[in-house]
């Protein structure tokens, strides 16, 4: 680290060089993000109330002090972003900018965390500020950096974690051995995939004192830490992890008995030769163009065709740098082929289908081996001779280097201009973000002392956060009524009802009442029982996103 450090003081060029491509990976997190992403979803609105829960009264939503999970809609999610939030809430208050600024935070460390595990990788700085540059740029972790999604946390802190362990098997130091537990721990707390690399690092390190007989202290503090993290499972015994595992669902269950009844031999088509025959077929896809290129996640708040995660040049030089680094026989290439095998496993043994979420740390491997591949391609390029006129290494190089750098602009402009214009406009996506809690929360704001009781939908997210949200309802009195439904098959439960609200509609109108539908429910065929005169439309686009009306004399 200190020899890290020593030489951006050395040499200025990769330092500005650095500060300038922080800069551009803060200006790509903040850019437009009131028009891109269009919404503001019922996650994000729950790691932050939670956040400013605790920070008013040190508990959670549901009374509980300092949590080690947020039970939330019944998920128990993983509690650090809520509490690395608190200090952004003190500041910025209960809102969006507030909820989404500790991601904004950490787009200023990424680009130094790339380059610095780069660095410690090859010790080469210009196949670290090529790292650096390339993640920075990359749309597929600004998707999720650019609003409150704890992926983004846990791939940062992964990255650190990486980087401890590794400059720990080159020194066996106490107190590097003592950075990365830590970081790896809070990791663990920060998103649920983070177990997969937890895991990888137990495999690695075994392998190591295998082969060099050191680093044997490391393997009973590893074993200690996920062990201590392990403890919150016991307490929490959250179903939400388990259910989205494939082979508990109701699908693959099926999937395996309507091939045995067709004759399928039971030797041949059970559980685990089915389950390791998906998980590898979910697993390749990850690393397919149709991911990383053309489709991206399935879910549309994460992902849109013509939304590539990284750029089609930036996909080529991996497989390019794959092969330079084999060919250079880099010390550490297996470590970076284990972690990227391993990144989509959290997501391919799920069931709920392509997700970048699960899998995003794929993507700084992708972009560190590419970024090796162009370094030793250019390196590589000879003089060129064309008739008489003979070019210089060099200037084959720089020439090179230009064309490189033009193709990627290219494919980072078609992209990045789609996502920031297009992509905000389609009405599948601003359904699939939840768009119109906030001017609901405001119309509701407005009138709210002139109804007894406000009957709202909750088959359009998870409306109950979203009142508690934008209305800023003071967590010491929810805490106190706080009530959530049984989880459902998909591990999720539900606010029914709270304070004025109820979560869904009586048969009849009922008093001096609000009622909030969303087209196309059973609601708006019975809206003619209700007070039309007074209906009021909430649109997003040319699309109605919520009707309301009300039973007033």
């Amino acid at each position: 680290m200190k020899s890290f450090l020593s030489s951006l003081k050395k040499d200025y060029l990769i330092t500005i060089s650095l500060i300038l491509i922080t800069i551009l990976s803060v200006f790509l997190n903040i850019y437009k993000k009131d028009i891109s992403p269009p919404g503001f979803n019922a996650d994000e609105a729950s790691f932050a109330y939670n956040a400013y829960s605790i920070l008013k009264t040190g508990r959670d939503e549901y009374g509980t002090f300092m949590p080690l999970r947020l039970k939330s809609f019944g998920d128990y999610k993983m509690p650090l972003y809520s509490y690395l939030s608190v200090p952004f809430i003190a500041l910025f208050g209960l809102n969006e900018t507030g909820a989404r600024a500790l991601n904004t935070f950490l787009a200023c460390l990424f680009p130094l965390a790339v380059f610095a595990l780069s660095y410690e990788l090859f010790k080469n700085k210009y196949i670290g500020i090529l790292s650096s540059l390339f993640t920075s740029t990359a749309l597929g972790l600004h998707i999720l950096g650019r609003h409150a999604h704890e992926s983004y946390l846990a791939t940062l802190l992964i990255i650190i974690s990486s980087l401890f362990f590794i400059r720990y098997l080159k020194t066996y130091s106490y107190t590097t051995l003592a950075y990365f537990l830590i970081s790896l721990l809070l990791s663990l707390f920060a998103y649920q995939s983070s177990r997969i690399y937890a895991f990888a690092f137990f495999i690695l390190l075994v392998i190591h004192i295998v082969v060099t007989k050191k680093g044997k202290i490391g393997i009973l503090f590893l074993i200690l830490t996920i062990s201590l993290f392990s403890i919150s499972d016991i307490i929490y015994t959250p179903t939400r992890v388990s259910n989205l595992l494939f082979f508990n669902s109701a699908g693959f269950q099926m999937k395996i008995k309507e091939i045995r009844e067709s004759g399928g031999s039971s030797i041949i088509y059970n559980k685990a030769t089915v389950g390791i025959r998906t998980v590898l077929n979910e697993t390749l896809k990850y690393y397919s163009p149709q991911f990383l290129i053309i489709n991206g996640d399935e879910n549309t708040r994460f992902g849109y065709p013509e939304m590539s995660l990284i750029s089609p040049l930036v996909y080529l030089f991996f497989f390019i740098g794959m092969y330079y680094i084999f060919k250079e026989k880099e010390r550490w290439r297996y470590f970076l082929i284990l972690f990227f095998i391993t990144a989509p496993f959290s997501a391919s043994l799920s069931w709920a289908g392509v997700s970048l979420s699960r899998s995003l740390f794929i993507l700084v491997p992708l972009c560190i081996v590419s970024s090796y591949g162009v370094y030793f391609f250019l390196s590589g390029i000879p003089q060129l001779s064309l008739n008489r006129i003979t070019l210089s290494k060099r200037k084959v190089m720089v020439i090179s280097g230009i064309l490189l750098i033009s193709i990627e602009i290219f494919f980072l402009i078609s992209s990045w201009t789609f996502y920031l214009f297009h992509y905000p406009t389609r009405s599948v996506t601003i359904r699939s973000w939840q768009t119109g809690y906030k001017q609901l929360a405001h119309y509701i704001k407005l009138n709210y002392s002139q109804y007894d009781t406000i009957y709202i939908t909750k088959n359009y997210g998870m409306p109950y956060i979203f009142m508690l949200f934008y209305l800023q309802y003071p967590p010491d009195q929810y805490q106190k009524i706080a009530k959530l439904s049984i989880p459902d098959k998909y591990g999720f439960g539900y606010v029914e009802q709270y304070d004025k609200f109820v979560f869904s509609f009586p048969d009849i109108p009922k008093g001096n009442s609000m009622y909030v539908g969303f087209p196309g429910e059973d609601y708006s065929n019975r809206i003619e029982k209700y007070n039309t005169s007074q209906k009021k439309v909430i649109r997003e686009g040319i699309d109605d996103i919520f009707w309301i009306t009300d039973s007033r004399k």
